[in-house]
């Protein structure tokens, strides 16, 4: 069932998976009428991608306690951090109840993705599910909140991959946490709680790495979470959420089909995205697993009006100045 983002959204709807909260689309409206089958979740698939990450992070992680040569080093630190980004899509996954029939484990998986890239999983889940009911709608607001202006030439695109703001972020959340405070921002009690709670974790893990890195005389937390997270990971991250709205009016455009962006991805993208080239779809119906979302895209892409032939082609357009915000009202990104 689609329901108005302009009408009171009850909490149950919100954080739900199937009758939930749509953002406006133009024109008859179908949604409701998909078949059942499209939201059928595949749990062992998601375990499988899940398994890969993890074991590839492992591989990475057992590399560099070997402490080889710094020329094997920068690759390794390379692809943990590709592999952080790639977490944080499966977190996505998670917020969405796509991963798992049981609510809590996809809470517990989504915690543990989040972890290196220090994305709190009920924070991240209570800002993007109102993306999603909001889009097109001044309401709409995001969890990542990401630079996107000045980005039409090189060094400006490297300052909105390496803007590190949000970690600012983290840490006050974290300090707020420890204080016992709630997120002010966070306008559900239960939820605000849920979110304290992550960041506490985020604390106790950090103290424990710098712990054991101390007591160790080793620098393998440098080498092994914070060189790949913020100089690989949270780059990547931004160039994988970009393409998503970028341009596009996000705020006043009420039609998910003009104000969202897919990409026609390699095969290997697509994996890598976990899905997030077809946004389109995925905002579409945000019930729809991303197991399902390639099924959706063949039943609605002669609708889409916003397709990019390719990632590269998009951020090529990004820096040479065609694409952009003129209007930077049009977007919900604020920094």
């Amino acid at each position: 069932m689609a329901l108005s983002p302009r009408s009171l959204i009850a909490d149950r709807l919100l954080y739900g998976s199937r009758d939930v909260p749509l953002a406006p689309v133009r024109g008859i409206d179908t949604r409701r009428d998909l078949p059942k089958s499209l939201f059928t979740r595949r749990p062992g698939y998601f375990t499988a991608k899940l398994a890969f990450a993890l074991a590839v992070i492992g591989a990475g992680w057992t590399a560099i306690v070997l402490a080889p040569p710094w020329p094997v080093d920068i690759p390794t630190v390379i692809v943990t951090g590709l592999m952080y980004a790639h977490l944080v899509e499966l977190q996505h996954e998670c917020l969405h109840e796509h991963a798992y029939n049981q609510r809590w484990l996809n809470r517990l998986v989504g915690l543990i993705c989040g972890i290196p890239m220090l994305s709190s999983f009920w924070h991240y889940k209570y800002d993007h599910l109102r993306h999603h009911a909001y889009l097109g709608t001044p309401q709409n607001r995001e969890f990542f909140n990401y630079q996107f202006h000045d980005l039409d030439s090189v060094p400006g695109f490297m300052r909105g991959c390496f803007r590190l703001g949000r970690y600012r972020d983290v840490a006050v959340n974290i300090g707020r946490s420890l204080l016992g405070r709630l997120n002010p921002q966070v306008g559900k009690t239960g939820a605000a709680k849920k979110i304290r709670e992550e960041y506490v974790v985020f604390a106790v893990v950090l103290a424990g790495a710098v712990a054991a890195s101390i007591a160790a005389s080793s620098l393998i937390l440098l080498v092994a979470w914070a060189a790949p997270a913020l100089l690989v990971a949270e780059p990547t991250h931004f160039l994988i959420e970009l393409p998503e709205h970028f341009g596009l009016n996000s705020q006043t455009d009420p039609n998910v089909l003009t104000n969202t962006r897919t990409v026609r991805a390699s095969r290997f993208a697509r994996w890598f995205t976990n899905g997030n080239d077809l946004h389109t779809a995925h905002h579409f119906h945000q019930g729809v697993p991303m197991v399902r979302v390639p099924e959706l895209n063949m039943l609605i892409e002669g609708r889409i009006a916003t397709v990019e032939p390719s990632y590269w082609s998009f951020y090529r357009k990004v820096i040479n100045g065609e694409l952009k915000y003129r209007d930077l009202a049009e977007t919900c990104m604020t920094r």
